[in-house]
This record gives C-alpha cells, sequence and structure tokens, in this order.
C-alpha cells in the first residue's frame, strides 16, 4: 500500500510533467484551404475606353421621358390561350351546360346490397359468432 506523502508527491510530479507538456505545445492554427476558390467574375479584366463606352450609350436611346413603348410591350405581354380548343367564352358556356362545375357537391349514393337472403343470413352468423372481417379479438 502506499502512503498518503507518496501520492502526494506522485501527484506533484505528475502535475509538473503536464505543465512541461503543455509548454511545448503549439497553439493550433486556424484552418486554410488547400487552395482559393477564384470567385466568377464575367467582367474581369474588360477595359473599354471612353470613346468606346460612348458611342454604345449613343446607340442606346433615352427612354427616361417615355411613359409607354408599344414595341416593349408587344414583346412582353403575355398572350391568352393558344390555338388548341374552344376560347374561353365557349368553353364556360359547354361546362355551364354539361354540369361539370356545380357549385354544391353531389351526395354519395350508398352501394346497392345485392347479396342473396341466404348469404346474408350466413354473413350474420359469422359475424356474430366469429367477428366481422377486420375483428380479430374472437380469433384464438
Amino acid at each position: 500500500m502506499v502512503s498518503n506523502d507518496g501520492l502526494v508527491k506522485r501527484i506533484a510530479d505528475l502535475e509538473r510533467e503536464l505543465a512541461e507538456l503543455k509548454a511545448q505545445l503549439k497553439p493550433r492554427e486556424p484552418f486554410k484551404p488547400r487552395f482559393e476558390m477564384p470567385r466568377f467574375d464575367p467582367t474581369e479584366g474588360m477595359r473599354m475606353g471612353p470613346d468606346a463606352a460612348q458611342a454604345m450609350a449613343r446607340v442606346v436611346p433615352d427612354v427616361k421621358g417615355q411613359k409607354f413603348s408599344e414595341h416593349a410591350w408587344s414583346q412582353t405581354r403575355m398572350y391568352g390561350p393558344g390555338g388548341f380548343g374552344p376560347p374561353p367564352e365557349r368553353m364556360a358556356q359547354m361546362d355551364k351546360e354539361t354540369g361539370r362545375r356545380k357549385e354544391e357537391p353531389q351526395k354519395p349514393v350508398p352501394a346497392q346490397d345485392t347479396r342473396s337472403p341466404q348469404t346474408r343470413i350466413f354473413d350474420d352468423m359469422v359475424d356474430y359468432w366469429a367477428g366481422g372481417p377486420n375483428d380479430s379479438s374472437k380469433l384464438k
């Protein structure tokens, strides 16, 4: 068995050794990627003289004073339905005539029981003794 003095000495030695090892440690360097990803810049390296920029500006008309451009509107407007099928007015009339789109939902029609009387009696007996088709509480 080791005495208290021995434990105290051993702890002091371990703490001194730990302090020496901590002094040898280098601080961790921040993460640096192996290579830098280039940023995409389509205008990088483009140079234009002032006379070329002025010539380009003269080609484009000044539209600040204009309120409406029919040409721009005709190029960007959304078109109506394509040439396939009837026009929207005729389609709405056809829907109304055929009753495809009604305001109130239709009530479900109950299924008709087409079993014979003997089959109904037999099914009632099975339900009573063995439970329904999904009842497994009476099965052992």
